[in-house]
Parts: structure tokens; C-alpha cells; sequence
């Protein structure tokens, strides 16, 4: 009852809160005066830190019931047990919906407690609207459910989310969701007190901080990807995947735009609209994620839960808030021209942002095509293909304004000469050469390919004659470092599949593989296949493959040689990755023998459970050179998913219950040795080679470095962030800061 009492108790007090700015607003607004709003901010700020404490609380308590092993709780159950580490048992606080959901309301809050110490009615208005629809959908799903029966273990983690990327991946990306909530509520603010300047002042360096944080959440989630799944990729335009990319694309032209808007007026109100329906961009990619629609197109995608319809409330509530309120007041918005020229930093800002949502909305077509065919009655998906044709004319868009607008000055200006673009275009020729026999051999990737590197290089260029800030400069170098590893391990990656026996030798990409054998893993269930590699450099890779709690395949780690030049991925393949099991089939006092061990079937029946899920077991007693211990392997049917949770016995052997048979009486047992040897069975391998593919990670890090220096500098040096008034349509003056 505690975690539920709390998240309760928050909603009331974010409730109240919002009543106290509402009436705070209304006062300010009839009256026309900010002393009449001092009384009823007070109250709104004191009840929302109550409800930041409470949220807080709540979290504290999922906490303490995950680690002190709680499994009378759903939530527990589903995803931690009693043999999970300390460090995944922590990351089991976001591995569900449930938690996921608490740990973006911590994130809110906290970014609310800053936020209030402004005392803008306006922005804390919107801002509890958006904290009490996360409440709201917290208490619907809650990690604070009990079960009908207390159980002595839990189910554990998913063997893909044991890996220590999981600690950090999820939390990265709910910053950045947390962070969009504020540029939407000072959007929002600004609109309602007709403050077009203040709230670009006040949204810029948040939108930079999203921008960084879900970049940084994207990007390690594509290394995370690449380093686990064995696939091969980093990115796949998963329909899950690109509900986050969304809002990253929706935030880079917001971030532009905003930047724009400091020194054209007229870009307020494109502004206005991209801090808007960011967040709503978010709030409709959590929904088409949690609602259960993309469960038969995703990997990633949880299934529906009953909260489907509840989330698609609140994003035609934020949507329609959005737009209704931004028509409102869209006639006294200011109006005039984005930039004077094309040759003028305010025409490359405008174009810049522009593209990025261009290749947002593209995106968001095609990760929306499940719901549209599915509201037309035939569900379909489009595939990879649709992405990469209509993203990379456009990704070559960019990265010429990058190149060109990097050096371009504030204003009509003669910065760039026809000598300017003469050697740009001899410079990007160059490097297109240079790129296509390295490996890029299609026209337009080499195309890209050549004005990613120059981007690079005028970046660079363009900080040391002090054209761009360093945080600038960093990002759009970052951006033309990883668009060149993008096209390198894509387009010229190389892949060759190959059978292996164990002690068999093969030349591969110049370097010589030998396959020395499979061995089982010691700490956790699963097994490594161990390849010698000699020529590029003398090593072993081992390839991991994990099984899940029936001993089946449920990840597979490649083998990964990771060089400057290029990585060697090895991913294998097998028809048979489990140990061997026997399947037997006992009626009630039947026994069996298996090796050294003796087993008899006492009784089965059910094993309570509640709500959706259903529990049945079997007791059986083992014996084994005069010991005997019990042992009671269950089969639970929980939210549609049938799976068996085994029993060990002697620290050795595993008993899984796979059927009963009410009519026979009888029940199908599997057993496993756990300390017999995998068999040594021949393996097909992919062994691919990926050129330059150190390019993406180091150029991600380098972008998210560049957007979060730049939203540490906007903070720090806040006077380079005003926008000094201008009634003309005339640039306004900037400080050293941009």
C-alpha cells in the first residue's frame, strides 16, 4: 500500500498545485498585475515539492521492495530474482512499463523543481497538466501490484537486458523525454503571457540538454545493438527505434529554430511549434510503444497492457492543448522575414531546421504505418529500404549546409566569395575520389560520404577563425565524423558465412580463424564458442550465446576484433545451442533414472496465482548416493506467455514441468545435467568485416560532447543568451556566446 499511497498522494498534490498556479494565472491575468500572483505561486510551488517528495518516495520504495526481494509484488517477480546481481537488480527498477514509467516521473519532478524556482504560472500550469497525466498512467500501471500468492523467487531478467548497457541506456533516454516537458511548458508560458522573447531565453538551453540526452540515449542504445545482438547493425529503423529518433530530429530543428528566433522574431512562431509538438512527438512514440500496436513489428515493443487507450487520451490532449492554444495566438505572434538573404547565417539555421524535420516526418510516416494499416484492416510495416532511399538525399542536404553555413556570418554579408565555394567544391571532389576507392563505389553515399568530410574540415576551421563556438563547431564535426562511419560499415561492409568443425582453420578477410571448441560459461547460463585469430593480430574472440531459465537460446553476443581501420565481427550460428534434455513423461508415484540420479513424480496441481496469470507445478523427490532433496518446477502462464520456471537439485541437475495431461494423468518433465559437456557440433559462422565503423561511436560521442557543452555555456553564461529587444525586423544583437 505504500507505493500506491504515495504515487496517490502525488497526484493529489500535483492536482492542488495546479489549481494554485491556475488561479495564480487568472488573477494575474484579470488584474494585469504580477503582485496579485505572489500568494497563490507560494502555494503552487510548496505542493508541488510535496508531490517531487512523494514521487520521490515511491521511488525510494520500489527500490527497497527490489532489493530486499519482495516477490509477493508482480513487478519484483517479473523481473528480478534472488540470484540476480546487485547492478541488474538495480536496473530492474526501469525494465517493465511500470518502472520505466516511475523512473520518467522522478526525472519530471526533479526538472520541475527547477523549473518552479522561476514562478511562472503559465510554464508550471502546463508543466502539472503533463505531470499529472504521468501520475495518472502510473497509478493505471503500477510496479506495486501484489500477487494473489507470494512467491519464494522471480522470474529475473531477460538474459538480452543482462548487460551493464541496461543501467545506463534507459535512464539517458527518459532524461531527454523528462527534459522536452519544459521547452513545451515554457512554449506553453509564453504564449499565455504573450512573452514571445523570454521563453526562447528560457527554452534554449533544455532543448539543447533533450537534444544531448536523447542523442546520447539513441546513440548508446545502437552501440548497445552492435555489441550484443549479433546481427551485425546498430540500427535497423525499428519501429520502436525510431520513436525515439523522432523527437530527436523534432528537437534538432527546435534547437535551430530557437537560435534562429534570438535574432529573427518572425522564426518565433515555427519555434512555438517545434517546442510543442516535440513533447507531443514523445507522447505519441510512447503510446504506439506501450499501447501493444507494434508488438507483431517490433523486438523492442511492449505488449498491450491495457494502457493503449489511456495514453492515446493524453496525446490528443497535449496535441490539441498545443495547437489550439498556438491558433490562438497566432495573429499577435511577430511576423517579418527568416533571413535576408541566402548568403546569411539565419538562411543555413532556417534550411537546417527545415531538413531535420523534413527527415522527422518521413520517419514518422513510416514507424506510424502499423497504426494507419491497422485502422485501414490489413497491419503492415514498411521496410528498411523506404528509410535509407529517403534519408540519404536528405542526410546529403545537411551536411552541405553544414559546410556552406558554418562559414557564413550573422546578416547580409560577402563572407562567402566565389573563391569560398570554389574550394569547397574542389575540396568535397577530392575527398569523393578518395571515397570511392576506398570503398564506396554508389554515387550519392560517395557523395555524402565526401561533404561529410568537409564538413568536417570547415567546422574545424570555421572555430579556429572563431566563424562557429567550439560547441557548435564540435557538433557538426561529431555529425560529419559519424555520417562517414554510417556510410563505410553500410555500404562497404563485407560478409562472408563459413562451417567450422572443431580444430578447422579458415582464411578470412586476410586473417586466419581457428575454431577451438564451445565452453561453458561460469557465472552465468550459457556457453562460448572460442576462435584463434591470427594475421591482423594473434587473439581469441568468443562469441557468447546466453539461454533463458528453460535452456534455450536467448542471446547471442558476437565476437568482436575491434580495430582503427575496421572491426572483424564474428556472429555464429547453430541449430543446436542447448544442452542436452530428456523429456519424461510420469503418472503420480512413477519413477524414473537418469545416470547417477533417481526421480519420482509425488503429486502436481495448481500453485495459486492472481489476475491474468495462472501457476501449476509438479513435486518430485530426487536421490543420489543416499541423499534426496525436492524439487518443484512450476509452469506460470502470465500475460499471454506460457513459461517454465525450473527447479535445481544437487546444484547439478535441473527439472523443467513442460505439459500435464489432466486426461492421462501424467506429467512431461524435462531434465537437464548441467555439468555435461556441450556437444561439439559444427557451427556456420557470418564473419563480416565493417570498415570505419569506430567513425559512428567516436562521432556520436563528439556531437553529444559539442549539444551538451553548448547547453552547459548557454546555462553558465546566461547573458549570452538574452535577446535584446528589437521592434524592427532587423538582426538582433548576439553576444560572443553563439
Amino acid at each position: 500500500m505504500i507505493g500506491y499511497l504515495t504515487t496517490f498522494l502525488a497526484l493529489v498534490a500535483t492536482g492542488i498545485a495546479l489549481f494554485c498556479y491556475l488561479n495564480a494565472y487568472l488573477k494575474s491575468s484579470t488584474r494585469r498585475s504580477e503582485r496579485h500572483t505572489t500568494g497563490g505561486a507560494e502555494k503552487g510551488l510548496l505542493f508541488y515539492r510535496m508531490s517531487a517528495v512523494l514521487v520521490a518516495c515511491s521511488a525510494l520504495y520500489l527500490f527497497y521492495i527490489i532489493f530486499s526481494d519482495q516477490f509477493q509484488f508482480a513487478y519484483v517477480f517479473g523481473y528480478s530474482s534472488r540470484d540476480l546481481s546487485n547492478l541488474y537488480k538495480f536496473s530492474a527498477f526501469w525494465a517493465g512499463q511500470e518502472g520505466s514509467f516511475l523512473l520518467w516521473a522522478l526525472f519530471h519532478v526533479g526538472f520541475g523543481l527547477v523549473v518552479s524556482r522561476q514562478r511562472l504560472c503559465g510554464a508550471m500550469i502546463a508543466y502539472c497538466v503533463l505531470q499529472s497525466m504521468l501520475l495518472v498512467t502510473l497509478l493505471a500501471k503500477s510496479p506495486f501490484m501484489l500477487l494473489a500468492t507470494p512467491q519464494p523467487d522471480g522470474f529475473g531478467l531477460n538474459p538480452l537486458l543482462k548487460d551493464p548497457w541496461m543501467v545506463i541506456h534507459p535512464p539517458v533516454v527518459f532524461l531527454g523525454y523528462a527534459g522536452l516537458a519544459v521547452p513545451y511548458a515554457y512554449a506553453v508560458d509564453g504564449l499565455l503571457r504573450r512573452k514571445s522573447n523570454e521563453w526562447i531565453n528560457q527554452a534554449l538551453p533544455w532543448s539543447l540538454f533533450s537534444w544531448a540526452a536523447l542523442g546520447a540515449g539513441i546513440f548508446i542504445g545502437g552501440f548497445w545493438a552492435y555489441k550484443v545482438l549479433g546481427w551485425g547493425g546498430y540500427w535497423a529503423w525499428d519501429p520502436v527505434e525510431n520513436s525515439s529518433l523522432v523527437p530527436w530530429l523534432a528537437c534538432g530543428a527546435l534547437v535551430h529554430l530557437l537560435l534562429l528566433a534570438r535574432v529573427r522574431q518572425a522564426a518565433c512562431k515555427p519555434a512555438y511549434l517545434a517546442a510543442l509538438f516535440t513533447f507531443v512527438l514523445v507522447m505519441y512514440g510512447t503510446f504506439l510503444t506501450r499501447s501493444g500496436i507494434l508488438s507483431d513489428f517490433s523486438t523492442h515493443s511492449f505488449s498491450d497492457e491495457g494502457v493503449g487507450g489511456l495514453l492515446a487520451c493524453f496525446v490528443m490532449i497535449t496535441a490539441v492543448a498545443a495547437l489550439g492554444l498556438t491558433i490562438a495566438r497566432w495573429p499577435q505572434l511577430p511576423d517579418g522575414e527568416l533571413f535576408p538573404g541566402i548568403v546569411s547565417r539565419e538562411f543555413f539555421l532556417a534550411a537546417a531546421a527545415l531538413v531535420f524535420a523534413v527527415i522527422g516526418v518521413i520517419v514518422l510516416v513510416g514507424m506510424s504505418t502499423p497504426l494507419i494499416t491497422m485502422l485501414l484492416g490489413n497491419p503492415q510495416n514498411v521496410n528498411t529500404s523506404f528509410y535509407n532511399t529517403t534519408t540519404l538525399p536528405l542526410a546529403l542536404l545537411l551536411v552541405m549546409l553544414l559546410s556552406i553555413g558554418s562559414l557564413a556570418g550573422w546578416g547580409e554579408n560577402r563572407t562567402l566569395t566565389s573563391r569560398t565555394y570554389l574550394w569547397l567544391s574542389v575540396l568535397s571532389l577530392v575527398f569523393a575520389i578518395s571515397l570511392y576507392y576506398s570503398g564506396i563505389r554508389q554515387p550519392l553515399a560517395a557523395a555524402a560520404a565526401a561533404l561529410s568530410v568537409t564538413a568536417l574540415v570547415v567546422s574545424l576551421y570555421a572555430v579556429l577563425t572563431k566563424k562557429l563556438t567550439r560547441a557548435a563547431g564540435f557538433t557538426h564535426a561529431g555529425v560529419g565524423i559519424a555520417l562517414v562511419g554510417i556510410l563505410f560499415s553500410s555500404v562497404a561492409s563485407q560478409s562472408h558465412h563459413v562451417r567450422f568443425e572443431k580444430g578447422d582453420s579458415q582464411q578470412v578477410f586476410g586473417a586466419k580463424l581457428t575454431y577451438l571448441g564451445a565452453r561453458p560459461a561460469e557465472k552465468e547460463a550459457g556457453f562460448y564458442q572460442s576462435f584463434k585469430l591470427e594475421g591482423m593480430v594473434d587473439t581469441v574472440l568468443e562469441p557468447f550465446t546466453k539461454l533463458n531459465k528453460e535452456g534455450h537460446p536467448a542471446a547471442r553476443e558476437p565476437g568482436i576484433h575491434r580495430g582503427l581501420a575496421g572491426d572483424l565481427y564474428l556472429a555464429p550460428v547453430m541449430e543446436h545451442e542447448t544442452n542436452p534434455a530428456q523429456e519424461f513423461n510420469l503418472q503420480k508415484g512413477e519413477e524414473a533414472q537418469a545416470g547417477a540420479l533417481a526421480f519420482k513424480l509425488i503429486r502436481y496441481g495448481m500453485a495459486g496465482g492472481g489476475g491474468s496469470e495462472v501457476r501449476v507445478y509438479a513435486l518430485l523427490t530426487a536421490s543420489k548416493d543416499g541423499q534426496v532433496e525436492e524439487a518443484r518446477p512450476e509452469l506460470v502462464s502470465r500475460n499471454g506467455q506460457v513459461i517454465a520456471v525450473p527447479f535445481k537439485v544437487f546444484g547439478q541437475y535441473e527439472f523443467r514441468l513442460t505439459a500435464l495431461s489432466l486426461g492421462q494423468g501424467t506429467a512431461s518433465i524435462g531434465f537437464t545435467d548441467l555439468q555435461a559437456e556441450t556437444e561439439q557440433r559444427p557451427i556456420d559462422v557470418e564473419v563480416s568485416y565493417k570498415p570505419f565503423i569506430s567513425l559512428v561511436w567516436l562521432g556520436t560521442v563528439v556531437v553529444t560532447v559539442g549539444t551538451a557543452l553548448a547547453a552547459w555555456l548557454c546555462w553558465k553564461k546566461s547573458a549570452g543568451c538574452v535577446v535584446r529587444e528589437s521592434k524592427t525586423n532587423r538582426p538582433m544583437t548576439l553576444s560572443r556566446s553563439e
